[in-house]
């Protein structure tokens, strides 16, 4: 009972009519049936659960550790867009502005695996650049903008990474707008012909397992299906997590063996430069 009870509270939806920043500026199928029908009310596996119990655990932990360290530090701070051209609600809650230094920042905290925190590059995520963007826009203040990345596992060798501190630049605010709009003409889209966007893509890679020198042309879902409110649902109307990793041939000391519906893939990401040399 305990159990079940802590899960429910848990997996408690937000639907609050408001598009919301960290959710739909990245997953346009997310966003209009968040729009029509609301997130459902389920409780889904520990698995799928635990890392939203972990993310809001170390985002607690974060807030009072900078509150002690920094005097002016305010955590939580809700931000609604403000725009004539907008048609929807849209809205988001900014981890925290600080001041450091004489400088005012605007930081957003992310639990990240280490095996992703080592393949981040000198930006942050584009979800993630999108997200601040719109809290710098719809803000008052024009700060300084960052995302700290805090790993929560070691990487493929079990190794621990530093967290990472990356500071970037908004995106423009008309390319901001240009993505909200996107996202409001595909509920504009729905509610007139019940045609839904297709979910993000995903990637394909080439990808080896341990010490093999085999590789494998791997596609793997966009990371946003793992977390589908709608997964598990009795009549999910997105699908997105029954997506699979498909594997669509190998590459072995020049031996290319390759499903033929997927060659286009291999012309155009060709085959690992490492395999080559």
């Amino acid at each position: 009972m305990i159990v079940d009870n802590l899960k429910r509270h848990f997996a408690e939806p937000r639907n609050d009519d408001r598009l919301h920043f960290s959710q739909h500026l990245q997953h346009d199928r997310h966003a209009v049936l968040y729009h029509a029908y609301g997130y459902p009310s389920v409780v889904p596996s520990w698995g799928r659960l635990f890392p939203l119990v972990q993310g809001t655990g170390v985002h607690e932990i974060m807030h009072r550790a900078m509150a002690e360290i920094y005097p002016k530090y305010r955590p939580e701070f809700e931000i609604i867009a403000q725009d004539p051209d907008l048609k929807y609600r849209w809205g988001g809650t900014a981890d925290a502005y600080v001041e450091i230094d004489g400088d005012l920042w605007l930081l957003d905290y992310k639990t990240i695996s280490g095996v992703g925190l080592s393949f981040l590059d000198d930006e942050p995520k584009e979800d993630h650049v999108l997200q601040v963007s719109a809290y710098y826009h719809f803000g008052p203040y024009k700060p300084r903008t960052a995302v700290l990345y805090l790993p929560s596992s070691g990487n493929y060798k079990n190794q621990w990474e530093e967290p990472r501190f990356v500071e970037f630049e908004p995106v423009p605010i008309g390319m901001l707008l240009s993505r909200m709009k996107h996202v409001e003409a595909s509920i504009a889209e729905w509610t007139l012909n019940q045609s839904l966007p297709d979910w993000p893509v995903g990637k394909w890679e080439w990808k080896t397992k341990g010490r093999s020198k085999t590789y494998h042309l791997t596609y793997k879902p966009h990371y946003t299906s793992i977390f589908c409110p709608w997964a598990g649902t009795h009549d999910d109307p997105c699908g997105c997590s029954l997506q699979e990793t498909i594997i669509a041939g190998t590459y072995k000391d020049g031996d290319l063996n390759i499903d033929e519906k997927y060659a286009i893939i291999v012309d155009e990401i060709g085959v690992p430069d490492d395999a080559k040399a």
